[in-house]
């Protein structure tokens, strides 16, 4: 029965606005986003292996970095920097000759992050855990010289 000829008194319903059919849309397409941003950032990075180092580039990092670890060593003990600071500055130079050497991300990695790692970080974690105290303790410590020489350990044996 057309409209026209409905019984006094009848009222054909309102029809819905049509924000709310745009509501609905984007409250599905905001669902969907937040399914697919959570599928895509939880989901297994690809490993990259780094190509090896060149033998004659190994030789050459190390040697760079014995001679960094050195002079922080030297300016260390000419009271040039404190304690604190030749702690950090080693630390930063293990973890960054481990990244060029090998690809690993050690310079954003933390303590606890390295141990977990394995045991191809234990040489790694074992240095900055020795430097840590140093670092991070509550009042400068002297321990620089045997982290030197651990230090210097693991640049010269790393590959």
């Amino acid at each position: 029965m057309p409209v026209a000829d409905a019984p006094p008194g009848f009222y054909a319903p309102d029809p819905y606005a049509a924000r709310w059919l745009w509501i609905g849309i984007g409250i599905l397409a905001l669902v969907a986003a937040w399914y697919a941003w959570v599928w895509w950032s939880t989901r297994e990075r690809k490993v990259v292996v780094p190509p090896r180092v060149a033998p004659d580039r190994l030789t050459r990092l190390r040697a760079d970095y014995t001679r960094q670890i050195d002079l922080v060593l030297a300016r260390a003990a000419a009271e040039e920097i404190s304690q604190r600071r030749a702690h950090q500055q080693l630390s930063v130079l293990v973890r960054h000759f481990v990244q060029e050497v090998s690809g690993i991300d050690a310079p954003t990695m933390t303590l606890t992050e390295l141990n977990a790692k394995g045991s191809r970080l234990t040489p790694v974690s074992e240095v900055v855990g020795t430097l840590y105290p140093g670092e991070f303790g509550p009042r400068e410590t002297a321990t620089l010289t045997g982290a030197g020489t651990v230090a210097k350990q693991v640049v010269a044996r790393w590959s």
